[in-house]
């Protein structure tokens, strides 16, 4: 089969394998479209060291079961964790730290080429839903399960740290919830313009703490920071925004070390709750909202074939870029 394979930084090839082989228990999905996340650009730029190498990146996959078994010819999405269903971990229920598992295009083969392989436990079935919208189960669900391990109270006051992806879908969860969240942005972000059109606030980074000064009660900042600004000085921006006892879903993934002063989240007594990924649960509930149309993702860019897939990791780069997808 064609697929991409990345080998180390900005070194991402275009070449022939052997297609996968599905042991007993998984299936062998012909891949749809997949779409290119934060990860996979950390990867390809090198800020996250790769764990395999050469690695067929993607894990926001979605296609259609080929091998024979009891969803063959669905349309399906994927879990990107592959437990081991034994562990003391997986039997506790937290799977998804099973450290036996294999990670769906992180240190496990993914979707970046013509097929991909997963247990069946693994997929979702998405009959029906835009096979490009539905790339976007994935990132929705690790939104929902941060929300889930901690969620706002109807008075909560939330700042989004970010505009990109993660954040857009983050706003219109919180949005959901009738809550009016402030979007933290850099100052000439693109992006900016997304926000609006969702009618939610928009401050920029140079002027919020003068925002959170003026408008939070006695000027000591946000009940709740979603960061997602998918840099190493997000949480310092965090910490000095989130009032005492407030809490702070870290989301960012740079691959690198955060710098951030955590003797002032010590004395402000916050919690940093750190989230990864989705588990069935939120996949499920990500699927229904994107089915209902409750989340609307933004894909900026669609490109076809898997000999676009090098075209697709560079746009992916771009400032202007919310989402890019390649659809075979």
């Amino acid at each position: 089969m064609k697929a991409l394979r990345l080998y180390k930084a900005f070194d991402l090839r275009f070449e022939e394998v052997e297609d996968p082989r599905p042991p007993e228990g998984w299936a062998l999905i012909r891949t749809v479209a997949v779409g290119v996340c934060g990860t996979d650009k950390a990867f390809y730029t090198g800020s996250y060291p790769l764990f395999k190498s050469p690695l067929i990146p993607g894990h926001e996959v979605v296609g259609v079961v080929v091998s024979r078994g009891p969803l063959e010819g669905s349309l399906v999405v994927s879990e990107i964790n592959f437990p081991c269903g034994k562990c003391y971990y997986c039997r506790m229920g937290l799977y998804t730290h099973c450290p036996y598992k294999k990670t769906l295009g992180i240190d496990f083969d993914g979707g970046f080429a013509e097929y991909f392989t997963a247990p069946i436990q693994a997929l979702h079935n998405v009959d029906g839903v835009d096979p490009v919208v539905a790339t976007e189960v994935e990132p929705l669900a690790a939104v929902l399960n941060a929300f889930e391990q901690y969620p706002p109270t109807p008075m909560s006051r939330v700042a989004v740290i970010g505009t990109g992806n993660i954040a857009y879908l983050a706003t219109q969860v919180l949005l959901g919830m009738g809550l009016q969240p402030i979007v933290i942005a850099r100052r000439g972000s693109p992006k900016v313009v997304h926000f609006k059109k969702l009618n939610a606030d928009v401050v920029y980074v140079d002027e919020v703490r003068e925002y959170v000064a003026r408008y939070t009660p006695e000027g000591l900042g946000f009940d709740m920071v979603f960061e997602a600004s998918g840099s190493t000085e997000g949480l310092e921006l965090a910490i000095s925004i989130t009032r005492p006892r407030g809490v702070i879903h870290l989301k960012s993934t740079p691959g690198a070390s955060f710098k951030a002063d955590m003797t002032r989240a010590v004395v402000k007594e916050l919690r940093i709750i750190g989230t990864r990924c989705g588990t069935f649960r939120e996949f499920r509930r990500a699927i229904e909202m994107l089915r209902s149309g409750a989340v609307k993702p933004l894909i900026t860019t669609v490109l076809h074939g898997i000999e676009s897939g090098l075209e697709a990791f560079k746009r992916a780069l771009s400032r202007e870029e919310m989402k890019v997808v390649l659809k075979m």
